[in-house]
């Protein structure tokens, strides 16, 4: 049964909106005594996500498995939690090697949402199933709403609208609320407390959601195999900087040095892990690529003989 759409709110109930006791004198303090309040609230968000730990890691297993079968991660969110949303799935291509259609983030307003706010957009409804229908949302995929609210309009229908296409939901947020479990199968709600600036949530509920999001992939993809030990062997090197990080893979994972790990990776067409194959088994690259195809493209699985994804 789809949860009713909520009526008029009382936003000044809402725990982003409190006034936080602790910083009830921010104007009297100075440079050094404003930086360090706002750490010590820093630190209280990162022990908030540390304390959400399960349904967190319930999460990165329903994302694994979608992923794992072909369906997609889609972020939806308004303002700084569409950001974030949007700029975590940016980070996935260059980091694990996926294709970005694999990862996508959606924010009310747009792309120009992504620089400038656009106001009202986090309140209309209907952008959002509209967002989905382009992307042709469906069952094997999973949609992560982010609301630090709770409330956001934008976000709350992307859910219903991800749950009418039979995708899997999850939603993110900094307002815990046991209401909120209606709206998507998983809920992870780390308790941030209130905002060192009252309801700027740009700040612990931000950093808090950002911790989430970028646990929720890197566990979701180290559990599909592309992270070998603590290296991301499925890097693209499309850089000096990414292809020098390649080479030093290559190297630390065959005992080459730099050259012959640089020549490995040529004859790999510059994917890690294939090379690693190649200086690790002796074989050829098309043989290296047949191994990882086999086995699900797990590294771990090609050199240890181990299953898939253990």
């Amino acid at each position: 049964m789809s949860p009713r759409r909520p009526g008029p709110r009382d936003y000044a109930r809402l725990p982003t909106e409190q006034t936080n006791p602790r910083t009830r004198h921010l104007h009297r303090l100075s440079s050094l005594a404003l930086v360090r309040t706002i750490t010590a609230e820093d630190r209280r968000a990162a022990a908030s996500v540390a304390a959400v730990a399960r349904p967190l890691s319930r999460a990165v297993e329903l994302v694994a498995r979608a992923l794992g079968a072909g369906g997609r991660l889609v972020y939806v969110g308004a303002g700084t939690s569409g950001r974030l949303g949007v700029l975590d799935a940016a980070e996935c291509p260059p980091t694990f090697g996926v294709p970005a259609s694999r990862v996508v983030g959606v924010i009310a307003g747009g792309r120009r949402a992504l620089w400038r706010a656009v106001e009202g957009a986090e309140d209309r409804v209907a952008p959002a199933a509209a967002a989905l229908e382009r992307l042709r949302v469906g069952r094997r995929d999973v949609v992560c709403a982010i609301s630090s609210s709770g409330v956001t309009g934008f976000t709350l229908g992307a859910l219903r609208a991800a749950r009418r296409r039979g995708a899997r939901t999850i939603l993110v947020t900094c307002a815990p609320s046991p209401a909120l479990a209606a709206h998507a199968d998983l809920v992870v709600a780390p308790r941030v407390g209130p905002e060192v600036v009252a309801g700027s949530t740009r700040m612990k509920a931000g950093l808090a959601t950002k911790m989430v999001l970028h646990t929720l992939t890197t566990a979701a993809m180290i559990r599909l195999g592309k992270v070998y030990g603590n290296l991301m062997v499925d890097v693209r090197p499309t850089s000096r900087k990414l292809r020098a990080r390649a080479v030093r893979i290559v190297a630390r994972l065959t005992g080459l040095g730099p050259a012959g790990s640089a020549a490995l990776l040529r004859r790999a067409r510059s994917r890690p892990k294939v090379a690693v194959v190649m200086g690790r088994l002796g074989v050829t690259a098309a043989e290296a690529r047949r191994r990882l195809r086999a086995r699900g493209d797990d590294l771990g699985a090609v050199l240890e003989g181990r299953p898939r994804g253990r």
